[in-house]
């Protein structure tokens, strides 16, 4: 069988577009080539976009949180100093009453007794150690200058056990040592009774070691 003559004569649908990329069609036009970069475009600009949007956010609330911690941070550090401060100041005004109400190393609760006064103690009898265990006593009740006279006093005077004291200052120091001796006889005495010594003890044989 042989292939019919076509008698009509071609027009622009029996005419393909060498350039297009298929035929044109009887019920649509050709697409344009700009059409199908406009997803493109699209995705290079709307993306970095939403992303610069995002950082920016970020960085914004970021901002935002750290200057609201830092505040309350500093008003919760404030106010544990302001007490911490207080804290001390209660504290010192304390130790302030603490230190006034403590006596001093020279002080008891009889008077101003000042221990550091140099206390010397004889032994007028033949009871042997009798002053040495006199001036242990008084070194232990806190006296820091306490001397024995070596051998036995030999003065007739005093007959009774008895603390001399050279001056009204010392006296408050004589009286501790008399009651930490047991010996209420207190009395002020000559250069030559109390042996150059502020304070002196002389033991006789009424004194009873405690």
């Amino acid at each position: 069988m042989g292939v019919s003559n076509y008698d009509y004569p071609e027009d622009e649908f029996d005419v393909g577009d060498d350039d297009g990329p298929v035929p044109v069609g009887v019920h649509r036009a050709q697409v344009p080539r700009w059409r199908s970069w406009v997803p493109l475009l699209a995705i290079i600009i709307i993306v970095p976009a939403l992303a610069w949007g995002a950082v920016t956010l970020i960085i914004n609330g970021k901002r935002i949180w750290e200057t609201f911690s830092g505040s309350s941070d500093a008003v919760s550090s404030t106010q544990p100093a302001q007490g911490g401060q207080a804290a001390g100041k209660k504290d010192e005004g304390k130790k302030d009453a603490a230190a006034s109400a403590k006596p001093s190393a020279s002080a008891s609760a009889s008077g101003n007794v000042d221990f550091n006064t140099k206390v010397m103690v004889s032994n007028g009898t033949y009871t042997d150690g009798l002053a040495k265990g006199a001036s242990e006593k008084l070194t232990n009740g806190g006296f820091t200058a306490v001397e024995v006279i070596a051998g036995v006093y030999e003065n007739a005077e005093p007959t009774t056990s008895t603390v001399y004291f050279s001056s009204p200052e010392a006296r408050p120091a004589a009286e501790e040592a008399g009651k930490r001796l047991g010996i209420s006889n207190v009395v002020e005495g000559t250069p030559e009774n109390t042996q150059g010594a502020p304070v002196a003890v002389i033991l006789r044989d009424d004194y009873k070691p405690q």
